[in-house]
């Protein structure tokens, strides 16, 4: 599953109506009713602000709404866009100001579902991954060693601590854990202290 990292916004303009897009990471639904109200108030003019979200993997929490368009023509289609996605605990938040020409069903909803589409376009994503928290301790002599050990493997997010040695505490997939160890003992010489800084899941 891929998780957003940045807000991705879009505008589509339809015969006046201005649609704007919003793609949104949350956590939880207290968070969503936040956003959706620091919408309300950053366009207070506006018509109507639809949304849609999905919270959790495994039988996801689904909300959407209508605002007052007419029903099925805005919250599902974003939803659409939502559930079909591949990405967890997304919002997307749409908010149209009326341009004074009537759009139709048909219309509203194509307008709902591109400015949605394309604010999910624009939202940065990165994916979800199940890593073991490691830190390697050795001697400064090693670390370019290291250094390149982990590169090669595509981890290239670490912190580096210098002290009487060198600390670096990085996130390692867990299916790369075991070989990554193997790997930097056999470099170190077996110079080298590993610390088990417990499992998390991490967006790459």
């Amino acid at each position: 599953m891929k998780q957003i990292i940045k807000t991705g916004e879009a505008e589509v303009v339809v015969k006046k109506s201005r649609f704007i897009g919003e793609a949104h990471f949350i956590e939880s639904e207290e968070e969503a009713a936040a956003l959706i109200a620091e919408t309300r108030k950053k366009y207070y003019d506006a018509r109507h602000v639809c949304y849609a979200y999905s919270l959790g993997e495994k039988n996801p929490a689904l909300k959407f709404s209508d605002d007052g368009e007419p029903k099925g023509t805005a919250g599902k289609p974003i939803l659409d866009i939502v559930t079909g996605s591949d990405i967890m605990n997304i919002l997307i938040i749409v908010t149209r100001y009326f341009g004074g020409t009537l759009l139709g069903t048909g219309g509203l909803v194509r307008a709902y579902s591109d400015a949605a589409k394309e604010a999910l376009q624009n939202a940065e994503t990165g994916e979800l991954m199940s890593c073991v928290k490691r830190c390697y301790r050795f001697a400064y002599p090693e670390y370019d060693k290291i250094r390149f050990l982990l590169e090669k493997e595509g981890i290239t997010d670490y912190e580096t601590e210098y002290g009487s040695d060198i600390a670096v505490t990085v996130y390692v997939p867990e299916e790369k854990d075991e070989m990554i160890l193997s790997k930097i003992t056999d470099t170190t010489k077996g110079q080298v202290t590993i610390e088990d800084l417990g499992r998390e899941v991490v967006c790459k």
